[in-house]
């Protein structure tokens, strides 16, 4: 045997009383045999038999717990802080009463506003009062116009008719009817002459009283009086019109249709003056826009009120308080910071795994702050854009409750991408040693030699084997036993 060999086998035997103290059981130190050389023991242990497994392939990422809502609460108005109703922690519901501010000076703007509208209101009520008025009196004056204006064209129709008729003269009609009631009165004169006459001679005889006598003399000189008159008017009738009454019936025209005109200018200047009840309809219209103005600015003015007392915005948490009671709100300053609505974990998933997502869909997601311990969510949301230097998009999975998640917590979600033969191995078949991972192996006559393997990221209590057993390899399945390098192993 040359010196190599020899060297070869002594550094070997070393290694091998170095694994058998390694793992011998503590306090007993390996067996000797009779020629003082090491004795293999005989163990009896559970073997496990290595093997190819069918797996879902799993694509873990990583990201951060945030709540669904988060909101800053802030103030909208200025103002002196008179209390917080809220601390860190405390839940809170929607329309809750967080903040009071001091809100002096909005009542007083209110209270201002609302005197406005009084104001206006009855500046309203005068407009429609002066409009009723001016609409009355311009009525008034335009019926009277209208009055006078018919007035004038009835004495325009008169005083044409009796110029037309002193102008056209006497008809034929009228002078014979003037010389028929001269007959007529002639023969009523005739008439009554005789019975005067009669009559005298009777009362001379004393056969009637002085009476009747008396009334055939009035008879008869009403007879006479009647003639005479009849006789002017045929004498009028034969006449004709004259020169004198052509001009005066002319002259009555004029005046009827002077007087005509001045009453139709006199109705277009009251019609005129009547558009001053329009200027009152629009004064009216512009105390309504008035009125508007000023509820506008005193629903304004409450609105700001409002801002006075700030409210939780959703039901949640207190996540933060940034303000106690004497501080100064200003607008946009955070006060308190509330979160509310489902726990997320927002994690960024790689392009190529985006397929095997939906919304709705189920997936696995550990926390490291509650153990690993694997909880089943919810996709919520996927960002429809993606991160163009990473080639990541945005993925929020809504947690259960119960998950004991909270804000900014370390999460993995756990994305099956297929399935994969896998060799896998329980994790108390592996010792760790100097951060190398160790399993027993039952070779050839029982005997557990120690091999070096290469394993991967722990899958629960197993662990995959990426390098260093085969297929159909037996192992002592608890390495917990502390089989030394050499052993005999009797398989349970």
């Amino acid at each position: 045997m040359t010196k190599t060999t020899i060297g070869t086998a002594v550094g070997a035997g070393a290694v091998a009383l170095a694994a058998i103290w390694m793992f011998a059981r503590p306090g007993e130190a390996p067996a000797k045999a009779e020629d003082g050389s090491a004795r293999a023991a005989t163990f009896t242990a559970e073997v496990a038999t290595v093997g190819l497994t069918s797996e879902p392939r799993i694509l873990q990422v990583t990201g951060t717990v945030r709540p669904e809502f988060e909101a800053q609460i802030a103030a909208k108005v200025m103002g002196r802080v008179l209390a917080v109703n809220a601390r860190e922690g405390d839940a809170v519901r929607r329309g809750q009463a967080l903040v009071s501010l001091d809100a002096n000076d909005l009542d007083a703007a209110v209270r201002q506003a609302g005197a406005g509208v009084n104001a206006a209101v009855v500046g309203v009520a005068n407009a429609r009062v002066a409009a009723q008025m001016e609409q009355a009196a311009s009525d008034a004056r335009i019926t009277a116009a209208q009055a006078l204006v018919s007035q004038g064209e009835a004495a325009v129709k008169v005083a044409r008719a009796r110029y037309d008729l002193v102008v056209a003269g006497p008809r034929k009609q009228e002078r014979s009817q003037a010389s028929l009631a001269v007959t007529q009165a002639r023969a009523n004169l005739n008439l009554a002459e005789l019975s005067l006459k009669r009559f005298e001679t009777l009362v001379k005889q004393g056969a009637i009283s002085r009476q009747h006598y008396d009334q055939a003399r009035t008879q008869y000189e009403v007879a006479q009086a009647q003639l005479e008159a009849a006789q002017q008017s045929q004498s009028m009738t034969d006449e004709g019109s004259r020169s004198e009454d052509v001009r005066a019936a002319q002259e009555g025209l004029q005046q009827a249709e002077g007087a005509l005109a001045q009453a139709r200018a006199g109705l277009r200047q009251t019609e005129a003056a009547a558009l001053q009840v329009n200027v009152r309809k629009q004064d009216i219209r512009g105390a309504g826009a008035q009125v508007s103005q000023s509820q506008a600015a005193l629903s304004m003015a409450r609105v700001a009120r409002g801002y006075a007392v700030i409210a939780a915005p959703f039901d949640g948490v207190v996540s933060g308080r940034m303000a106690d009671p004497g501080a100064m709100a200003a607008p946009g300053v955070p006060l308190l910071r509330v979160q509310g609505g489902a726990m997320r974990l927002e994690a960024a998933v790689p392009e190529s795994a985006l397929r095997r997502l939906r919304q709705g869909g189920r997936i696995e997601v550990a926390l490291d702050a509650t153990g690993g311990k694997l909880v089943m969510g919810t996709v919520a949301e996927i960002a429809p854009q993606g991160d163009a230097a990473s080639h990541t998009f945005n993925v929020k999975i809504d947690l259960p409750q119960g998950a004991g998640a909270r804000s900014g917590m370390f999460g993995r979600a756990r994305i099956v991408l297929g399935t994969e033969a896998r060799m896998l191995v329980a994790s108390r078949s592996v010792v760790q040693r100097e951060g190398l991972s160790y399993v027993s192996v039952v070779g050839e006559g029982s005997v557990a030699r120690l091999r070096l393997i290469t394993v991967g990221e722990a899958d629960g209590d197993r662990l995959p084997v990426l390098s260093g057993l085969s297929q159909g390899d037996r192992i002592v399945a608890d390495a917990a036993q502390g089989i030394p390098d050499g052993a005999k192993v009797n398989a349970q």
